[in-house]
């Protein structure tokens, strides 16, 4: 059905168009005789999927990426489209209207998007009223933001303050350290900038005994050498990482639209992002969860990405141009693929490549 739709879809601005999906989405979740169909359509469940990590239940290892529900605004009908986790966000404390529009373009000839959308939602307390009116069975994660006004030696209490406030209210948080779209958020890689942010948390953690996981999320840009030295920090802090977000460059890529600023996110990430999980996968002696992201569009990919050291993955900019069917068509043929050849859990495949 999608490949009915995405041409129309693909008339309009991305933006208007993931609006227009939300709305969609917003119908569904007002009139809740449709989730039963949602999940009936999309949803795929099978034992040998299912993993325990950090004291959560994944159905599977298929998760959304943040960025496609900034404002907690459409999570009961997104845990019927068969993720196993849902990220929503990012969050910031105060509301922000982000940079200003056209914002966010296909790459239609790479399979990929460029966005500048500088953490556009309606605050943290206006995205918890969201997120409070419904019980979920999946687990609900929120990405972590600052906000733009916010002084720049401020900044890391914006990530406690969107932490305290959902504490109660998530399974998991990532802090977002990643998006080029927001001015010097990508500073705190510098050593004395995540030294500062990596205190913080602790005392945070230690102060307020919080037990809900906090990952990390890094850019794509990151250096082997510069992730090598942030590890021991990021295993003392956190309690995984996620590698990795968008990228600012612009190689090898066809579309007229590659000269647009902004974080490039889809294929073009793949095989670099597989390269970063792999290595922290090596250096952290497979003991540190590590949640794939960047350029999976099927389960080869997927595979890929789990066999090289992630545990979990997370999906987006695929979605747009393969459609909502995708999570179901991955944890099929992922499940027939480990019974296929003899594996009786997916955990038997993580790091099998490295």
């Amino acid at each position: 059905m999608y490949k009915l739709i995405k041409p129309l879809l693909f008339q309009f601005d991305p933006e208007k168009a993931h609006g227009m999906t939300v709305n969609a989405l917003k119908t569904s979740q007002k009139h809740s005789q449709f989730l039963p169909i949602l999940e009936k359509l999309f949803y795929y469940k099978h034992d040998i999927l299912s993993q325990n990590i950090k004291g959560i239940h994944f159905e599977n290892p298929v998760g959304l990426a943040a960025g496609f529900d900034k404002s907690c605004e459409v999570p009961k009908a997104l845990e019927k489209l068969g993720f196993g986790a849902l990220e929503l966000g990012g969050i910031t404390p105060k509301p922000q209207p982000g940079n200003t529009k056209p914002r966010m373009y296909r790459l239609v000839e790479d399979d990929a998007l460029i966005n500048r959308m500088g953490f556009n939602n309606l605050g943290m307390h206006k995205a918890l009223s969201n997120l409070r009116k419904f019980n979920y069975e999946t687990p609900i994660g929120l990405n972590v933001g600052v906000n733009k006004a916010t002084p720049y030696e401020q900044r890391y209490e914006d990530y406690i303050k969107v932490i305290d406030t959902f504490k109660h209210d998530v399974a998991f948080f990532t802090v977002n350290i990643s998006s080029p779209n927001t001015e010097n958020l990508q500073s705190f890689h510098d050593e004395d900038e995540f030294s500062q942010l990596c205190s913080a948390i602790q005392t945070y953690k230690i102060q307020y005994e919080i037990d809900v996981p906090i990952f990390i999320k890094l850019t794509s840009d990151l250096s082997v050498g510069t992730l090598t030295r942030m590890l021991e920090s990021i295993t003392q802090t956190f309690d995984g990482i996620m590698l990795a977000n968008t990228t600012q460059k612009r190689e090898h890529l066809q579309s007229a639209n590659q000269k647009e600023t902004g974080g490039l996110s889809g294929r073009p990430l793949f095989e670099r992002n597989l390269q970063l999980i792999a290595h922290t996968y090596q250096k952290t002696q497979g003991k540190f969860l590590i949640i794939g992201t960047g350029g999976i569009f099927n389960v080869d990919d997927t595979i890929k990405m789990l066999r090289h050291g992630a545990s979990l993955v997370q999906i987006y900019s695929a979605l747009v141009f393969e459609g909502p069917g995708l999570p179901k068509k991955i944890n099929k043929q992922l499940a027939q693929y480990l019974q296929a050849h003899g594996y009786r859990h997916i955990n038997d495949i993580i790091g099998l490549d490295v």
